[in-house]
């Protein structure tokens, strides 16, 4: 674990994810999918940062460039800081802690002065900025007619002009409504979304690679909920700053196709504008004396509850390597997460043509750079299941798809073995030796290379061969034209 909390795994292929997350690898060895919620990234590079934090190639806030230059934002100041600043000040206009309103520009410059060396402090006006890009979908919505839960003081900010303080004036359960709505069709909000179904989220990471066939590495996030929902605790000095929220899926037929849920920030505080995995992590290093404070609460605020430590796997980070990025995509299809499901409508039957023509283009050429092999084995086949690794001789010079198993004349089986470590003896009986049931002296003069055996699949009935002998210990099936190929339609 290379971080407090984060548990970070590269996987092999489709199933060596499958089974991380179905919790039939050492591991992961709990089926994850309960208690889990996912986010899948098609850049390993991309954080856990909400869109209204998000900047541009300049290091400016992309949440600015839909408010108008000329717009005034009321944020509150103290008075000893305004008088500092030399800046005039209407006395009448406080808030409730008897600080100074002040309007400022969208970069946090006093309007009447934006020569002032004052600046608004960030959280608070990061917080109007994104209260103001919801009020305007707010009004834009409602004017065409379209459904939006939102209280009478929100509706009732509609039809002004004038400046107005939205934080505190605007119900916390409408401001979630209107933002889960926005954030899932695209405009910057605090939220980031996540799926109760991996493979959903898994699509996001992976559908990249139909854009660019040098598309970079994807992650897969997963988060364990389950530690940081509906969570009270006797003593009120804590409050849970992560909120989780999940919108009614009957009002929009996208997110109930995608299992679709929220998490945000309540307030804005500490390292806000870090990714969600480094607050956590930074968090739950410090004692809880070390913890950021609310200045509008009494209290602590704590991302997640104060009973985790680092101890606790809040994440799971997996890495998902480009080369097997089609071959993922393909999976999913088959499993029926394609753009006809996840976007009904007529919008995504017609991706969902164009897209499976691409995958189908770009895996004939990356495919055919695997190849399956049919390897001559002397193991003990009862006793393959309860082992990671088997040792043989081998001196394969390609990319493994399938390695299927062949004993006696008859093939067994097969298993997924793109995994092949070529070591001295010594290296592998250190690294792997306990799995291969063999004593040291016996596995030293044994083996030279160790298989992983991925996803192992035992015929019911095997399948002997005939005419056909194995001159080697192993060979390419697509050698062998029709004598061998009809095994690759085992899958």
């Amino acid at each position: 674990m290379s971080e407090n909390g984060i548990n970070k795994i590269t996987v092999k292929n489709y199933e060596d994810l499958r089974n991380l997350i179905h919790g039939k690898d050492i591991r992961i060895n709990h089926d994850i999918r309960e208690d889990f919620i996912f986010r899948g990234l098609s850049n390993v590079k991309y954080e856990l940062i909400p869109s209204s934090l998000r900047k541009n190639n300049l290091n400016q806030l992309k949440i600015n460039e839909l408010i108008e230059s000329d717009y005034k934002f009321k944020v509150a100041i103290s008075e000893k800081e305004v008088k500092n600043n030399n800046l005039i000040f209407d006395s009448n206009h406080r808030d409730a802690d008897k600080n100074i309103v002040i309007l400022f520009n969208k970069y946090g410059k006093p309007t009447i002065d934006i020569n002032s060396k004052l600046e608004a402090p960030e959280n608070k006006l990061q917080k109007e900025r994104e209260y103001y890009v919801l009020m305007k979908f707010l009004y834009y919505a409602d004017k065409c007619g379209l459904k939006i839960n939102a209280d009478e003081n929100a509706r009732n900010l509609l039809h002004t002009d004038l400046p107005v303080a939205f934080e505190g004036y605007i119900d916390q359960q409408s401001m979630i409504e209107v933002m889960s709505l926005a954030q899932h069709y695209g405009l910057p909000t605090r939220a980031l979304d996540w799926s109760y179904d991996y493979k959903v989220s898994l699509y996001f990471a992976v559908k990249d690679t139909l854009l660019n066939k040098k598309s970079n590495d994807g992650v897969l996030w997963a988060l364990n909920y389950k530690l940081i929902e509906n969570r009270e605790f006797d003593d009120i000095d804590y409050r849970i700053n992560l909120q989780i929220y999940r919108p009614e899926y009957n009002t929009n037929p996208n997110l109930n196709a995608q299992k679709g849920l929220f998490t945000y920030l309540n307030e804005y505080i500490g390292d806000y504008d870090k990714p969600l995995d480094k607050i956590i992590s930074s968090e739950l290093s410090k004692t809880i004396e070390e913890r950021p404070k609310d200045e509008n609460f009494f209290g602590k605020l704590i991302t997640v509850p104060i009973n985790l430590t680092s101890e606790d796997i809040i994440f799971y980070k997996f890495i998902i390597p480009k080369e097997i990025k089609p071959q993922i995509l393909k999976e999913l299809y088959l499993d029926g997460y394609s753009e006809e499901y996840l976007f009904p409508g007529y919008d995504g039957v017609t991706q969902s043509v164009i897209n499976r023509i691409k995958l189908n283009n770009l895996l004939n050429e990356t495919e055919a750079l695997k190849k399956n092999i049919l390897l001559n084995v002397y193991w003990d086949i009862d006793k393959v299941n309860k082992k990671l690794y088997e040792f043989v001789e081998c001196d394969f010079d390609c990319e493994i798809d399938k390695i299927f198993i062949y004993q006696d004349n008859k093939v067994l089986g097969y298993f997924i073995g793109n995994e092949i470590i070529k070591d001295s003896s010594e290296n592998l009986w250190i690294k792997f030796g306990e799995h291969s049931g063999l004593s040291k002296s016996e596995f030293k003069h044994s083996t030279s290379s160790a298989v992983r055996i991925n996803d192992l699949h035992l015929f019911d009935y095997p399948i002997k061969l005939h005419n056909f002998e194995l001159d080697n210990d192993f060979c390419y099936i697509e050698k062998y034209d029709e004598n061998l190929n009809f095994l690759l339609n085992f899958s």
